[in-house]
């Protein structure tokens, strides 16, 4: 056996060993429980045979299942030195940088894995690493194979321009919200009609109501795409915006999802105006953008831009898929959860399925489980109000932090073959400033 190898294997006996020690309801969930029963399996038989590819794609598998990504990357890296063709290891080892942003590797990787034998897993990673390239011929081709076909139109015409394109930006803009609670609103011009927008890092692109699209002559394409949003996956028509302005900055040519926002306008600005959509991650990608939630204010600097910011707090971000930005965390000091950051999700810091709250025994009262609607405005279901003693990601720690129990749907839990637990929402910053450090890949967190 490897060192490398027998390094896994022994730090995974010794977290069965501790695993035993904890109370019962600290155990995860059921589909969990069993990933790790696949996990110990594979560790079982990989004992001695460490240069048979086959047994070390199934533990790297395991491993990357439950997000156990240094570990899994040594041994898929190894797989594939014994078998540089593996279409697993490929698959593995593209998927890990699609996440890592190593877009040239990633589509290097995922091409050599399909290249060899067709996987719905490898060629969802290979359509969002194009996808996020943005080279959106490539990205076209794949799109019926990704079961994406709704968006071809949509990507065709991004094909046949520039997209995203920053016509006028200054050196430092800044936008003031117009509302801080309980999300981020601004002020701004969708093709020359004055909105009411919310900022979203949960959203992939501008996510737009059918009036709002309407009245600002939004061009909308035939079919229809799922877009993941709040914590579930919505129905929406793609469109594209001509051009968006706010704080001296131009953008032209943005994709965009049109969908019923009526009740979630409702819940984020009740009695005014209503919000005609949201601000999301391909928008804010352009730039370097700080949400400082202290002074209320959306901060946009050149992409790229050197923050000087001393005594700032660091922690490092991944992106899922498309355009999921994924932080690593903690309830009440538990297990490692994998969080993705959506910053739209109104009253709330914490939000993840039912089962995640009882693993850490978090309930509601019964006043909160009877009095909680919000969740029927997107899933027809409703949220139950929870209160989560301590939430931590790296050195940021947040008390008391208001969630929502079952605001993240079952089925997104495992959405990228890679256990992801909860989403982290505005409710966690506090008063903090956050920026998005695309280059360093890390938010960087001061504090006021």
């Amino acid at each position: 056996m490897s060192r490398a190898t027998r390094a896994i294997v022994l730090a995974f006996s010794c977290s069965l060993v501790a695993a035993a020690a904890l109370a019962d309801w600290l155990t995860p969930d059921a589909r969990t429980r069993e990933a790790e029963l696949e996990l110990s399996a594979a560790v079982r038989d990989t004992v001695g045979h460490a240069d048979d590819p086959a047994r070390l794609d199934t533990l790297g598998v395991a491993l990357l299942r439950l997000a156990r990504l240094p570990e899994a990357k040594t041994v898929l890296e190894r797989a594939r030195g014994l078998s540089p063709r593996d279409p697993t290891a490929l698959a593995g080892l593209g998927k890990l940088a699609l996440f890592a942003d190593q877009l040239g590797a990633a589509e290097s990787l995922l091409t050599g894995s399909l290249a060899t034998e067709r996987s719905s897993g490898a060629t969802a990673d290979l359509y969002a690493t194009r996808l996020r390239r943005r080279d959106w011929a490539l990205a076209a081709a794949l799109a019926t194979d990704a079961e994406d076909a709704g968006r071809l139109p949509l990507l065709q015409a991004l094909g046949r321009r520039e997209a995203l394109r920053i016509v006028s930006a200054p050196e430092l803009a800044r936008v003031p919200w117009s509302r801080a609670y309980p999300v981020p609103l601004v002020r701004v011009k969708l093709n020359g009609e004055s909105v009411l927008m919310a900022l979203d890092t949960g959203a992939r692109d501008l996510v737009l109501d059918p009036w709002a699209a309407r009245r600002a002559r939004v061009q909308t394409f035939p079919g229809q795409i799922q877009i993941f949003w709040c914590g579930t996956r919505v129905a929406a028509q793609p469109a594209l915006v001509s051009r968006l302005e706010l704080g001296g900055v131009r953008v032209e040519n943005l994709p965009a999802s049109v969908t019923r926002l009526r009740r979630w306008s409702i819940q984020v600005n009740p009695q005014a105006e209503p919000v005609a959509g949201v601000i999301g991650l391909g928008f804010l990608r352009r730039f370097t953008p700080t949400l400082d939630y202290a002074a209320h204010v959306l901060e946009l600097r050149p992409h790229g831009a050197t923050l000087t910011a001393p005594g700032a707090q660091h922690v490092p971000f991944e992106i899922w898929g498309e355009s999921e930005l994924t932080v690593y965390g903690s309830i009440g000091g538990g297990r490692r959860l994998a969080l993705v950051v959506q910053s739209g999700l109104p009253e709330c810091g914490i939000a993840g399925p039912p089962e995640l709250f009882e693993e850490f025994g978090i309930k509601s009262g019964l006043s909160a489980r009877a009095a909680s609607r919000a969740g029927s405005f997107l899933m027809g279901r409703p949220w139950t109000r929870v209160t989560t003693p301590t939430v931590s990601i790296g050195t940021v720690i947040a008390n008391r932090v208001p969630g929502w129990s079952g605001a993240l749907d079952a089925a997104e839990l495992w959405r990228h073959g890679v256990r992801r637990d909860a989403i982290l929402a505005g409710g966690f910053f506090g008063r903090r400033r956050v920026t998005i450090d695309w280059e360093a890949r890390q938010l960087v967190f001061e504090e006021r």
